[in-house]
């Protein structure tokens, strides 16, 4: 067996987890699993990860960061603060489009957390991350006016975690490009100083 850098190792461990639950759903992805599709042994898992739950953590944070980076990776120098929540938006959604299985995933870990005792913080902690990870992202563009920034984060965060269900449920591409305009006009909204009547 190779070695590698702890880090290095327990990255392969969660792309292996990914893998075999965007392919079998979140039950079937047993350690045995997930160690069979990183072709390293039980005692290579057990000494990354203290626990199933730490590794449902790594995995929830993975997912998060790649469509973050995305995002942010979108940004252009110079840009406007519509500018970069459009590209932000619009590259966090071409992810969605392209990887549904992926963002289904998100929502059976949920679920799975919430039903298994003692995997609820896991739950509590992934939605967190998507608050968080949306507040950063607003922190890049520029705090708006008035409105706590964690506040806007986790409504935004609520509001593409709705609209991408929706889309995996119903794969309407026309309507759910509408209702993402209507978000990025409303975040818009946010950023802008209130309009005082003449």
């Amino acid at each position: 067996m190779t070695r590698m850098p702890l880090a290095q190792r327990r990255q392969q461990l969660v792309d292996a987890a990914i893998a075999v639950m965007t392919r079998e759903g979140v039950q079937k992805a047993t350690t045995r699993a997930i160690t069979a599709e990183a072709e390293t042994s039980l005692s290579v898992f057990h000494y990354c990860f203290g626990s199933k739950q730490e590794l449902l953590d790594a995995v929830i944070k993975t997912l998060v960061s790649t469509t973050v980076n995305l995002a942010e990776e979108s940004f252009r120098p110079g840009a406007s603060p519509a500018e970069m929540i459009r590209a932000g938006l619009e590259a966090y959604w071409l992810h969605v489009t392209s990887h549904p299985k992926e963002h289904l995933l998100t929502y059976e870990l949920t679920q799975y957390c919430l039903r298994k005792p003692g995997y609820a913080h896991v739950a509590r902690d992934q939605y967190d991350h998507y608050a968080d990870a949306l507040t950063a992202i607003l922190e890049v563009i520029g705090s708006p006016s008035g409105e706590p920034l964690e506040v806007v984060g986790r409504y935004c965060a609520a509001l593409l975690d709705g609209l991408t269900l929706d889309w995996l449920v119903r794969r309407d591409d026309e309507r759910a490009r509408q209702v993402l305009e209507r978000l990025a006009r409303h975040i818009d909204d946010v950023f802008e100083p209130e309009h005082t009547s003449a």
